[in-house]
């Protein structure tokens, strides 16, 4: 009988210590689960030239979930997003990165610094460049939502008399209100055409820019506007 138990509790031990590995890779959490269903692809850093800026939204790797189009979430994951490429990079514990290989309908990231988590999604109209699978930050969210879509470039140069290439990034955000039955609307620098979207609240958005000198082209401002907007339509003034 002793025996018996001796068996069973190293056979327990022995299940307990491999649990979690995948041939030299250990994994934990919602990583673990990507790569056992095949979702990750690895991820090789390219160190070809020196980088001037970044394509990534946080040059570090942030804990957050994302959410795939069939609706399954994975949480706890050390994330990374390439807004150039558009591709999500999850880490694993002994710091291998794989490339998400499937689509994703959102995903959330706790960068350092960050009060709250941002927010990207997909799945909306194409529109411009950008098509369903594309990636926007979230801005604000209620009766509308205020959406954020960076693109970025590039430039490579090299110095004279040096071999080093060095890759300059530029990031373009382009600004956006989804608004139901009426999809995706560009938004301009123009405050009256904002104010025209939002017909339902003309006069307190009116007032408000006027007031506080709110200008469209600069983001906190834009999204005070959308903030009131989507508040005052909550209270229904």
């Amino acid at each position: 009988m002793q025996k018996t138990f001796v068996y069973i509790f190293l056979f327990v031990l022995l299940a307990g210590s491999s649990k979690g590995q995948i041939g030299s890779y250990s994994f934990s959490g919602g990583s673990n689960v990507l790569y056992n269903n095949g979702y990750g692809i690895p991820w090789l850093n390219s160190d070809l030239f020196i980088a001037d800026g970044s394509p990534f939204y946080d040059t570090s790797f942030c804990l957050g979930s994302i959410q795939l189009t069939n609706g399954k979430m994975y949480s706890g994951i050390k994330l990374k997003l390439n807004l150039e490429e558009q591709k999500i990079i999850f880490e694993v514990e002994d710091g291998k990165a794989f490339v998400l290989s499937v689509p994703v309908s959102r995903v959330e990231l706790g960068c350092t610094g960050s009060l709250q988590p941002t927010v990207f999604r997909s799945g909306f109209t194409a529109i411009d460049k950008q098509n369903e699978r594309s990636l926007y930050q979230v801005l604000d969210s209620g009766k509308v939502l205020l959406l954020k879509y960076t693109e970025i470039r590039f430039k490579d140069s090299k110095a004279y008399n040096s071999n080093d290439m060095t890759r300059s990034y530029r990031q373009l955000p382009s600004y956006y209100l989804w608004i139901p039955g009426k999809d995706m609307i560009k938004i301009s620098n123009n405050e009256n055409d904002l104010v025209g979207m939002l017909s339902d609240q003309q006069k307190l958005l009116k007032d408000a820019i006027l007031k506080e000198k709110w200008k469209v082209r600069k983001e906190a401002d834009l999204i005070k506007i959308v903030s009131l907007y989507n508040r005052s339509s909550i209270k229904g003034f």
